[in-house]
């Protein structure tokens, strides 16, 4: 298991910009392999019938009412207005699973170059949250928008006019680590720019830990627990076993956790990896008490900070519980 996630480096920018061609340079000039993704590697998942861009040659606004399309072309009654790109239920949960799937791909060790348009403000917050803890490297792509609209024209496999559509769009509400004009250098030369900048960058803030899983309060008798945390101070009961039971937390989503195996507090953080994060703090100077071992849900590890703090790591790498309407666990949901 890796130690750190992989790097990703986001090329955002309107359709023909010049993202993929960039990439695809970066890719053969940075100095360890990156994969390359992004929106054009998910789109073609849809099917062809129901993503109308797919063949690039639709021309009615037929579709412009048909929410369950996952992505419609809504084509200007009179000459001068954009076009307009409207994503459907499906396109926009398909981009949110693309999201979380890059982010599946980095915390594997797997470095990334990834081109996107963003043209939602939902979009971007989403990314941005499912990036979280992995060290992203934001790039601005970009041109002139007559040297955009000319560079759609050549391509022959474009909507004219979508690159007007999405040029103001894509850029909003972002703060971006480089930008990068593609109509000053030609490709090979802008991801050298590109590589320069990332190489002087160190990630030395990315998180290890995603959050905390819960906190664990030891008590003599589970049934004598649940009657004081549950029946008088009103923490609804998520789940139990003979041993343990965890209890909701309504403004978050660690739990309390009352359990009658151990006789100390603590604090369970949750980590993308628990044999990856022994690794990383042993290597900054901490200490490995016990484990990493198996545990219903994944994996955990007992570790200490160098002033003898003890941490529990946890990850779920096996799923979450399942239980039954009482709340008993009945198994592990892969997730």
């Amino acid at each position: 298991m890796p130690s750190r996630p992989g790097q990703v480096i986001v090329l955002n920018g309107a359709s023909s910009s010049g993202k993929s061609t960039v990439g695809r340079e970066l890719q053969r000039i940075l100095p360890r392999p990156y994969l390359f993704a992004g929106i054009d590697t998910f789109l073609p998942m849809l099917r062809p019938d129901g993503h109308i861009g797919m063949t690039w040659t639709a021309r009615t606004n037929d579709n412009a009412d048909a929410p369950e399309a996952p992505l419609r072309w809504v084509f200007p009654e009179r000459g001068g207005d954009p076009v307009r790109i409207e994503f459907g239920e499906s396109g926009h949960r398909l981009i949110h699973g693309m999201h979380r799937a890059l982010t599946a791909l980095a915390l594997a060790g797997n470095d990334l170059i990834v081109e996107h348009v963003l043209l939602y403000d939902e979009w971007k917050r989403d990314l941005v949250e499912a990036l979280k803890g992995v060290p992203v490297y934001l790039v601005a792509v970009y041109c002139p928008i007559e040297v955009l609209e000319e560079r759609e024209r050549r391509r022959g496999d474009a909507v004219v006019g979508q690159a007007r559509a999405h040029y103001e769009a894509v850029h909003t509400n972002l703060d971006y680590d480089i930008k990068i004009d593609t109509s000053r250098a030609e490709p090979r030369a802008t991801a050298e720019i590109i590589a320069k900048a990332l190489a002087s960058r160190e990630y030395t803030d990315v998180t290890l830990f995603r959050n905390i899983d819960c906190l664990q309060i030891p008590v003599p008798d589970l049934d004598a627990g649940l009657a004081f945390y549950r029946d008088k101070l009103g923490h609804e009961l998520i789940w139990r076993t003979e041993t343990a039971a965890g209890l909701r937390m309504p403004e978050t989503d660690a739990e309390i956790v009352i359990q009658t195996e151990r006789a100390q507090l603590e604090v369970n953080l949750k980590v993308a990896s628990a044999d990856a994060a022994v690794e990383r703090i042993v290597e900054a100077g901490g200490k490995l008490v016990a484990g990493p071992f198996d545990i219903q849900i994944g994996r955990c590890a007992i570790v200490l900070d160098p002033w003898g703090n003890a941490i529990v790591l946890l990850d779920s790498s096996n799923g979450k519980l399942v239980t039954d309407e009482q709340g008993n666990v009945t198994g592990v949901q892969i997730t």
